[in-house]
Parts: structure tokens; sequence; C-alpha cells
């Protein structure tokens, strides 16, 4: 009996191929890269300077949200100089249009004086509730409650009922509305305050150059809208 012997071309291992030899680097490529390094080198400042301001531009950032910290107190705090002025008959905090003013040194006092902390907090409760009254209901929450209240359907006026049944009626009839009818007449005493407090505590037609009436009128204006702005600002980094 004969033996099947395995074929020669097969048991043979094959031969490994020969590792392929990297091209050896010639001057021209120690050259760019080294112009690579020297632009990197260069462009660095301007690579971290871009960072950082990235850092104060990107929604979402702490930079960002930083920003809109800041414009909330500077806005806040422009607004209650004319409080800690009419309400606090404090001295003005900013020379613009004023005749005296605190100074430097009223300045470093001013973190100490418990008057000035209720006027810095009656001027932000004051540009909150300014602010949500420019600002409204986003669609996404006035589209829930429109929803929401079109599965409540009135019936008609109850006839040859006891007046508790009517009154019940009508409340069902107009329920929400208080709510509503109050929120728009806190929102009326807040921008009453302000536009008082602000055009008392500079008054601008005590001047007679007109170009200081309209500065002065102007900056009362910004020094309202300041904190209400502030306040977007920071709502938006949130």
């Amino acid at each position: 009996m004969k033996y099947l012997t395995p074929n020669k071309s097969n048991s043979q291992p094959k031969p490994e191929s020969s590792p392929q030899k990297e091209p050896k680097k010639g001057g021209s490529d120690y050259l760019e890269l080294l112009a690579r390094w020297i632009v990197a080198l260069i462009s660095l400042p301007v690579i971290f300077i871009s960072h950082i301001i990235a850092q104060f531009v990107t929604p979402g950032t702490p930079g960002y949200k930083l920003v809109g910290a800041i414009g909330f107190w500077i806005g806040t705090l422009l607004s209650t100089d004319s409080i800690w002025q009419v309400l606090f008959q404090g001295k003005p905090i900013f020379p613009w249009f004023e005749q005296e003013w605190i100074g430097w040194i009223g300045w470093l006092q001013l973190p100490f004086n418990v008057l000035f902390w209720i006027s810095f907090g009656i001027s932000a409760l004051v540009q909150v509730m300014e602010a949500r009254t420019l600002r409204g209901k986003n669609p996404q929450q006035a589209k829930h409650e429109f929803e929401d209240s079109k599965q409540y359907t009135l019936g008609t006026k109850p006839t040859g009922n006891i007046d508790l049944t009517v009154a019940l009626w009508g409340d069902y009839k107009a329920a929400g509305m208080k709510e509503r009818h109050t929120g728009g007449a806190i929102a009326l005493f807040f921008w009453v305050l302000d536009l008082t407090t602000t055009f008392v505590g500079r008054n601008p037609f005590r001047y007679t150059n007109p170009g200081l009436i309209l500065a002065c009128f102007a900056y009362n204006v910004v020094s309202m809208m300041a904190g209400e702005i502030g306040y977007g600002i920071w709502k938006l980094t949130k």
C-alpha cells in the first residue's frame, strides 16, 4: 500500500517578504519640519489669545457666563444709582450729570453700607421684573399653556340655579385671569418706580443747554435698560 507524501512545494515554508526600506529623509524634509516648528512657535501666542476670546463668546463656556454676569451687575449698578439717591437720599454714585458725587473714598465705603445693598437688591428685582415683561413667554411655554387650557370646556351659563352655582361658574370661566391681571399690575408698578426714580434722581430739564438735556435724557434711558439687557445676556448664558 502506497502512502501519499505531501508535495514538496506545499511543505516548504513561504519565504517572508523583506520589509520595505523607509526612504531616507533629505535635507529639504528637515528644512520643512524646521519651518513648521518656527510657524507653530510664532502662532502660539495668537492661538492662545484666540482660545481665550473663544471662552468669552462661545455659549456654555465659563467665560461666556462670566460676561453675562458682569453685564447684569453693571446694568443693575447703573440703575441702583437712581434708587440710592431717591429712596435713601444718598449721594450720586457716578459723577455723570451730577454736581457732586460720593468720590473714590465713598466707593470704598459703599460695600459696608447696608442701605446701598438694599438699593442694589431693589434695583435687581426691578430689572428682573422689567426684563420678564419685555421678554415675555417663550413660544414653547405659550404653546404648552394653550394646549393645556383647551382641555377644559366651558358649559353654558346656568339658569334657575342658586347664586352659588352661578358664582362658581364665573370662577371657572375666569380661572387664571386674576393672576394674569395681577402680573400686569406688578409689572406696571415696577416700570413706574424705575421711571420715577431715574428721572427724579437725574432731571434732564434742570439744564438749559439742549445738548445736555438730550445727553442726560439718553443716559437715563440707558441706565433703565442696562439692567434688563444685562439680565437678558445672563439668561442666555445659562
